[in-house]
């Protein structure tokens, strides 16, 4: 009888493998949602730049519209984007850049 209290009192071998192997389990998983963590916050920081500068560039676009009225700012684009002049006026190119 003393012999069977002996071997209840002293931990299970089993049962201490199989919760070491559990513990191991878990801190891999830990570890690659570490991982998963630290790749979408820079993920994150890249939109939000991303999302910053369309934003800055809306602005800009936004402006121009409000400027659709104003004759100058009409023909100003007509000469730089498209490169019209109006009657009589000569456009010279520096092509020395």
């Amino acid at each position: 009888m003393k012999k069977a209290k002996k071997s209840k009192s002293r931990p299970n071998f089993v049962t201490t493998l199989v919760l070491v192997v559990l513990l191991a389990v878990m801190a891999i998983e830990l570890g690659q949602v570490y991982g998963k963590l630290h790749t979408a916050k820079k993920e994150q920081a890249s939109v939000a730049a991303q999302v910053q500068q369309l934003q800055q560039q809306n602005d800009a676009l936004a402006s121009d519209l409000s400027k659709a009225g104003d004759e100058e700012f009409m023909k100003e684009l007509a000469r730089t984007q498209l490169g019209l002049a109006e009657s009589g006026e000569r456009i010279f190119y520096d092509v020395n850049d």
